[in-house]
């Protein structure tokens, strides 16, 4: 009976954070779009959508292929996944993976965007101002220069005509190595979701039995470290969401990797 109980819980808990990284779909969302209404003030190309709302495509095609996994590994049997079912799936996970490679492409073209800001010509932030741009602040953020807020600006500046905004020195600093972090985490998950792609082929365990599994779990512990330093990065300097949404991911994968293990 008290088994009973603990598993329930374990359950009650999985769902809770599973309904929490939905909910971040939606926090992303307005997080891109508050910054996309700024960078992209002529209209947004249908090419570079994907580099003004890579978090939010990114997290709800993680969300997606977070529940496709839920499905294989725990709630549907080895009987049920031979069916139609199973080829289903499987396509739907190989659709997310273009889309999540795809927002890896919007990570890097992100942060290879901040290289694109130079030296300001003209010091005072006032004058900028004057042609309707907006001070970078942070990753994401930025805040619409005004002969009222202008004049406490008096750090070094950069400017980047493409965007229409400037920057002082240490949040250019700053907001490029936040930026490069989101490279990193979203490789670094490709890795890990590659490998857990093989953990639940029986194909391979039946080619590779035995050193696979325990050479796949060995790397696997390597790239959530990783991604654990990348959290801690965040709580550290970047934003509570990026750090909240970094422990649910990692909480929610050591879920799905207990599902692939008592499967096993």
């Amino acid at each position: 009976m008290l088994q009973v109980n603990r598993v329930d819980w374990f359950s009650v808990f999985k769902y809770l954070v599973y309904a929490a990284l939905v909910a971040n779909v939606a926090l992303f969302f307005k997080e891109d779009w508050e910054a996309a209404s700024h960078i992209f003030q002529d209209g947004m190309p249908f090419a570079q959508i994907i580099e003004g709302f890579a978090p939010s495509i990114d997290t709800a095609a993680w969300v997606i292929l977070l529940l496709l996994f839920e499905l294989e590994t725990c709630q549907l049997s080895d009987e049920v996944l031979k069916r139609p079912i199973g080829p289903v799936i499987r396509g739907l996970r190989a659709l997310c993976y273009l889309v999540i490679g795809y927002a890896f492409t919007g990570y890097l073209g992100k942060a290879l965007g901040f290289g694109l800001y130079v030296p300001a010509g003209i010091p005072d932030a006032c004058a900028w101002a004057m042609k309707q741009f907006a001070l970078l602040v942070e990753l994401d953020e930025y805040r619409v220069l005004t002969a009222g807020n202008c004049a406490g600006i008096t750090g070094e500046l950069f400017v980047n005509e493409q965007t229409r905004s400037l920057a002082e020195a240490g949040t250019l600093v700053q907001a490029t190595r936040l930026a490069w972090v989101d490279v990193v985490n979203s490789g670094t998950w490709l890795l890990i979701l590659a490998l857990l792609e093989l953990d639940v082929r029986p194909d391979v365990k039946e080619l590779f039995p035995g050193w696979f599994a325990t050479t796949s779990l060995g790397t696997k512990y390597l790239l959530y470290a990783v991604i654990v330093a990348v959290a801690v990065y965040w709580g550290i300097f970047g934003t509570f969401l990026d750090f909240w949404d970094a422990f649910l991911w990692i909480a929610a994968f050591i879920f799905i990797e207990r599902n692939v293990w008592r499967s096993d």
